[in-house]
């Protein structure tokens, strides 16, 4: 008899936070934008999971602390819905294999000015066979301050994170491995570590966000490349 194998980790994924998360300022090539809501931060992310290929990793959610209230922003780059994830996982029902190791988008996300610093990015792998799915998940911490300042579109720079085997303890997990240990084990989050790369890739990424959003062709973005990543404080 053939069994269901559901793990479903969005508590991991979205955080804990009490409060809506906040959804991408753009989606749809004619979507519009009052900046008197708060500024446009543009950034281009990806990933890619060289340690275990066949599970590309998909980003789910950016979270953001606000470094004057001390509360976190979850920001959704994905909509976690069980059906979109259910979704996810059959459709290549019958086989593991994947046409690629790696995701990347392009991120906008609304925020009134002030001092912020990005804490975590956050997503997962949803795949099947057959009637079978597995759910395995990253949640890796940032800890990079940044600044909005009033009535701007502003680029943040372009964040790769590259999945990997961890070969030190000291290195932090992509994801957490005390739950779902067998498709953590199999994704390589739970026994992998990412390398993160900030840069600046200005020309390109405005380049493509102009080309597929209307609003942002006639529209000025200042620049404010994001520092690179350091392993965060955790005491």
């Amino acid at each position: 008899m053939k069994h269901v194998f559901v793990v479903f980790l969005v508590l991991t994924l979205t955080g804990c936070a009490s409060m809506r998360p906040k959804g991408m300022v753009f989606n749809k090539p004619n979507d519009r934008v009052n900046l008197k809501n708060g500024s446009v931060c543009l950034m281009s992310l990806k990933t890619d999971n060289k340690f275990k290929p066949t599970w590309p990793p998909e980003v789910y959610g950016i979270a953001v602390t606000n470094e004057a209230t001390n509360k976190k922003i979850n920001i959704s780059v994905h909509s976690l819905a069980m059906g979109d994830l259910l979704k996810k996982g059959f459709k290549d029902a019958g086989t593991f294999k994947y046409k690629s190791s790696s995701w990347e988008k392009l991120i906008s996300f609304q925020l009134p000015s002030g001092s912020y610093r990005l804490a975590s990015i956050r997503g997962g792998c949803t795949k099947s066979a057959g009637i079978i799915i597995a759910m395995a998940s990253f949640d890796f911490p940032f800890d990079i301050p940044f600044q909005t300042f009033d009535e701007e579109y502003v680029y943040l720079g372009r964040i790769e994170m590259t999945n990997r085997e961890r070969v030190s303890d000291d290195e932090i997990r992509s994801g957490n491995n005390l739950f779902t240990r067998l498709p953590q084990k199999q994704s390589g989050f739970g026994t992998g570590t990412f390398d993160v790369n900030i840069y600046d890739n200005f020309d390109q990424d405005i380049k493509d966000f102009r080309a597929k959003y209307f609003i942002l062709k006639s529209q000025e973005i200042n620049k404010r490349i994001l520092s690179q990543w350091q392993k965060p404080n955790r005491n």
